[in-house]
């Protein structure tokens, strides 16, 4: 099965580069640094949900380093007005009676765009939330609807819409095709990074042009969907009706451009069913059971491989954390467990995820090893 494409593409190098050193320097943000690139290159948005300080920021502001351009970045109340995401209006156009707003700086005006508590927004900020993100045009006032620069909006939340305002954020919510929750560091090793790294802010080699970007879109654009691809979409989606879970026309058509786009940074020459895997973050509505059960359809259907990878990663966590170095055989017994499950990994078919993941577990085992040698 061929997954890379045999000549050389210095623009997918250049994505695959930034990819490789975000998800180093960001702890356990791998698949959040695929959404966010996976998004740039299909020209659609990200909703990121999770408490304050998980690195949601940062991503966006490494991005932005390596493309470079404007960003618009805006924590939001109830309290907010229009004017401090659109602008002003301008006084001298209503000294000759004209209504226009002055968005230098603004949204209107910005290439990238970090909108924080987005779900606080005001219905009257919403409403002209929904243009700029779907539609990309912005009316200042004059009744002419004007193309906005924006490339790309991360949006952050401390929580989902809850039922009360569910209807009323209903459309703002569907404006953003990749949705996923973040949780804070879960890792021993990921939490011994941050507290004994000092600096976490990604050091990216190389940058990108917008029309770079650009031809990164097209180049996604372009990407055949195998026929195996094809079925497992469909019978993702008929398995998820089952489910009750029934994402809407234009959900489902944008779901097909985010795959192709993760399946350009993942370096394939056509769509395969393991990269249906982003769709676990697009192919639902409801926040409360429906992601579960997609990735579950998803992983199922399309990466059973994957699915297991991620079990196994999750018993060695489990592994580690019941560990006490200082006991020997205690040590010894979960030296044990990750060697089984080390076996475990070598039955599964080859790919980067599973070596990685292999890696991962050699270095920790190696590491309990050595902690358990020092505490005797």
């Amino acid at each position: 099965m061929k997954l890379v494409r045999s000549d050389y593409d210095p623009v997918r190098e250049k994505f695959a580069q930034a990819r490789k050193e975000l998800s180093a320097a960001l702890i356990e943000r791998e698949d959040e640094v695929d959404l966010v690139l996976a998004a740039l290159v299909a020209n659609e948005h990200v909703l990121l949900v999770g408490p304050p300080g998980c690195g949601k920021s940062l991503l966006l502001d490494s991005v932005l380093s390596w493309t470079g351009g404007t960003k618009f970045s805006i924590l939001l109340t109830k309290f907010t007005t229009v004017e401090e995401v659109m602008g002003p209006v301008s006084l001298a156009a209503l000294k000759v009676d004209k209504y226009l707003r002055v968005t230098t700086g603004k949204l209107p005006e910005a290439d990238f765009a970090f909108v924080d508590e987005v779900m606080k927004a005001s219905s009257a900020i919403l409403n002209t939330l929904l243009k700029i993100l779907n539609e990309r045009v912005y009316d200042a006032g004059d009744g002419v609807a004007r193309r906005v620069p924006l490339r790309l909006c991360v949006a952050a939340s401390n929580e989902w819409p809850s039922p009360d305002t569910g209807k009323e954020l209903s459309a703002l919510f569907d404006r953003f095709v990749l949705r996923k929750a973040v949780s804070p560091i879960r890792s021993q090793a990921g939490r011994q990074k941050l507290l004994w790294t000092r600096d976490h802010a990604p050091r990216l080699s190389t940058t990108v042009t917008p029309a770079e970007v650009e031809q990164a879109r097209r180049q996604a654009l372009a990407l055949p969907w195998s026929d195996e691809a094809k079925d497992a979409l469909e019978v993702i989606l008929k398995e998820l009706a089952r489910e009750g879970i029934q994402p809407g026309d234009r959900r489902q058509f944008k779901t097909v451009g985010a795959v192709r786009a993760f399946a350009y940074l993942s370096g394939a020459d056509e769509v395969l069913p393991e990269h249906l895997e982003v769709a676990q973050h697009c192919l639902w509505d409801a926040p409360e059971e429906q992601p579960r059960k997609a990735a579950q359809v998803i992983a199922r259907v399309a990466n059973p491989a994957g699915m297991r990878v991620t079990q196994l990663l999750l018993e060695v966590e489990q592994v580690l954390a019941a560990a006490d170095v200082r006991n020997l055989a205690d040590a010894a017994k979960a030296a044990a467990k990750l060697a089984e499950i080390d076996r475990q990994f070598s039955t599964l078919k080859g790919n980067g995820r599973v070596e990685k993941a292999r890696a991962y577990l050699k270095d920790q085992l190696r590491q309990l090893k050595l902690a358990s040698i020092e505490a005797v």
